[in-house]
């Protein structure tokens, strides 16, 4: 499906380009975010025109992003239940790590966080991806502490157990 890109989005292109997508991520995703349009005829012509002002916007937008990552904090400490050899009952999502930043006074929200190691499954100390704008991203730290359930913390030399890669287990 033919498209005009109404901002910048990663690995597909830049404000006012013509691109070509598939179907459903056009119709799913881009046109109801309004970050996209059909490439009509009509919709060429306007775009042309607007060219400026999108590029203006889309400044506006990287400043607000760049804002907000300067005010965001790096760091973040999580206490989950764990079994004894630090095996999280559950695991640390995007969403607990988002709440936990908000909580300290951030302005995130869950689809802006990736993980690229997937959900924390154990204690320890991680990191995650936070993507605010195409060019705007940072990293923060996230420490996993566990606590039995009786309330009491996991002993200190208990080492987090590391994830077992799939392909190495075949």
């Amino acid at each position: 499906m033919e498209i005009i890109l109404l901002e910048k989005i990663q690995n597909v292109g830049d404000i006012g380009d013509l691109v070509n997508v598939k179907n459903g991520y056009a119709r799913n995703f881009l046109i109801p975010q309004r970050k996209a349009m059909l490439a009509t005829a009509e919709a060429k012509a306007v775009v042309e025109e607007k060219r400026r002002q999108l590029a203006k916007d889309e400044a506006g937008r990287l400043a607000e992003a760049q804002a907000r990552a300067d005010k965001s904090v790096r760091e973040i400490h999580l206490v989950r239940l764990c079994g004894e050899e630090g095996q999280l009952y559950g695991s640390v999502s995007p969403l607990d790590i988002a709440e936990a930043m908000v909580a300290a006074g951030s302005e995130i929200e869950k689809s802006e966080i990736t993980q690229p190691d997937g959900p924390i499954k154990h204690i320890g100390d991680f990191e995650a991806d936070v993507i605010l704008h195409p060019e705007v991203r940072f990293t923060v730290k996230i420490i996993v502490e566990g606590e039995k359930g009786d309330g009491n913390p996991v002993d200190a030399d208990v080492a987090p157990v590391a994830p077992v890669d799939s392909e190495e287990s075949e």
